[in-house]
């Protein structure tokens, strides 16, 4: 599915931004070497982020008590 328009970027296209560690819209946008023309897209990118990072297990160190 197309996700931006202006600079086709479909929806794998976000995912593997997201996983070379993309975290906002714009960093999905510099993954591919581009900048926001419209930005209608911004709310969708932003919202597969959240999806993507909230399905991470959190890596948290355990560190024992003394």
């Amino acid at each position: 599915m197309i996700i931006c328009i202006c600079r086709r970027i479909n929806d794998q296209g976000v995912q593997a931004a997201i996983e070379a560690g993309a975290r906002s819209p714009e960093a999905v946008q510099a993954h591919h070497g581009c900048e926001f023309n419209c930005g209608k897209c911004r709310n969708t990118m932003g919202e597969m982020i959240s999806e993507s990072v909230d399905a991470m297990p959190a890596n948290i160190p355990l560190v024992a008590a003394e």
